[in-house]
């Protein structure tokens, strides 16, 4: 069962996804989660650490998912690449809201502090899992996902979400990585 905390902040992120940061309140939250006014205020006092909610929430949601994709690619019988595809497709879709608020919080100069620490931690957390999971330094580590990020967030500024475009740009990016020849 989803907890009260969950749901408001669940609530919280889909309110920025659709109205922006300005548009975050607690009344917006408590309308859109379908709560009495004031549910939010009681489980995040301020609109500071509603924000940091967010932030950590987003940080956990991803955390999840990322723990995931090793089981993926054993059970699925899809290759590492078109497991990523899938991961970034999800993002730029199923999970829109999320990477769409994401990016918009990132990008506040008046982000709290707090939300800034956890930002930083899903930042680090990523740049971890890619570490393990391509096998490679902290730099390449760092390169990779910003690499990535811009892709996606090209294609979620051009509200594509091109699944062909992806596979190509991923099969690219690999073949770079990987310093072979890249032929479509």
């Amino acid at each position: 069962m989803i907890s009260r905390r969950d749901v408001v902040t669940d609530s919280a992120i889909a309110v920025v996804a659709e109205q922006g940061v300005r548009g975050l309140t607690h009344r917006a939250v408590d309308a859109l989660a379908e709560l009495p006014v004031g549910s939010t205020s009681n489980v995040y006092r301020t609109r500071d650490a509603l924000i940091t909610g967010i932030m950590e929430r987003i940080g956990e949601l991803n955390s999840q998912q990322l723990e995931r994709m090793p089981d993926l690619i054993r059970t699925s019988g899809k290759t590492s690449q078109e497991i990523a595809v899938d991961f970034c497709m999800n993002w730029l879709t199923t999970d829109r809201n999320r990477f769409y608020t994401m990016v918009m919080l990132s990008l506040d100069p008046a982000l709290p502090s707090e939300a800034v620490e956890a930002k930083e931690k899903n930042i680090h957390g990523i740049q971890d899992f890619v570490m393990r999971f391509a096998e490679v330094d902290a730099d390449l580590a760092r390169r990779i996902n910003s690499s990535m990020l811009g892709m996606m967030v090209t294609e979620l500024i051009a509200g594509t979400a091109d699944r062909d475009h992806v596979a190509t740009y991923m099969a690219e990016f690999l073949t770079w990585k990987n310093g072979t020849p890249y032929t479509p």
